[in-house]
């Protein structure tokens, strides 16, 4: 317990300071190497701040009008060992506005039963799909194929045994090719991530983790995201 104490203590100063909004995201673990990934990207300043990893355990994104205080609670349940439904029951609690919220919970020792809501207050096209260690969800999207391109850029990543950071950003790529947020035009983002912990990683150290912020008008946050994870792969070949 103590190793993730420190990570209390940062999600709590990040309760107090903000509130973050989500388009599309995506949360993948892979069955053999315990990795596990969240990514994500939206027409707003920052969008990086919506998920959590618990290395070794599992990860949780609260999106849409997200709150902190529910991802806060998923990831102490994630740690503590509840299973997805568990924790998404809890966090139906009327006191997290579940109605404005969209949740996904993955975890390893459920990795067949991803977890995920959509709050009747947030704003369409919506929804959320769901595979064995994988979650892809949305709000605010510019089609309802948005979500369907993405799970299957996962799926076929998966089958050609990509790597996690492909698999995530495949799925970002998708999502954007199929209009990105809605209320960004030809823009489609304005900010992306992806993170991803091993599990033997620190909380607040993973592996890796890309954070594109309030890019330029007409500059598509996940290109740029694009290119940072290509500069990433290159610097671990030397």
């Amino acid at each position: 317990m103590k190793k993730y104490t420190y990570l209390f203590c940062t999600l709590f100063l990040a309760i107090i300071v903000t509130n973050c909004y989500a388009t599309w995201s995506i949360i993948v673990i892979d069955p053999k190497t315990k990795q596990i990934g969240i990514a994500g990207a939206s027409c707003t300043f920052s969008v990086y701040g919506i998920g959590g990893i618990i290395p070794g355990k599992g990860a949780i994104i609260v999106q849409a009008m997200s709150n902190k205080l529910a991802k806060y609670e998923g990831l102490q349940m994630i740690i503590a060992g509840a299973s997805p439904e568990q924790i998404l029951q809890s966090l139906k609690d009327p006191k997290f506005d579940p109605e404005e919220q969209q949740y996904a919970i993955v975890c390893i020792d459920y990795i067949s039963r991803p977890a995920v809501y959509t709050g009747k207050l947030t704003t369409s096209h919506k929804g959320a799909l769901t595979a064995s260690g994988v979650s892809v969800q949305g709000n605010t999207l510019s089609s309802d194929d948005e979500l369907k391109a993405a799970l299957n850029a996962v799926l076929k990543a998966q089958k050609n045994s990509l790597s996690l950071e492909e698999i995530l950003m495949s799925a970002l790529e998708a999502g954007s090719e199929f209009g990105g947020d809605k209320r960004c035009g030809i823009q489609k983002a304005s900010s992306a991530f992806l993170t991803i912990a091993k599990p033997g990683d620190d909380a607040n150290t993973p592996f890796l983790n890309l954070i594109v912020n309030g890019t330029e008008e007409n500059v598509n946050a996940v290109k740029t995201l694009r290119k940072k994870l290509n500069a990433w792969k290159i610097k671990q070949l030397n």
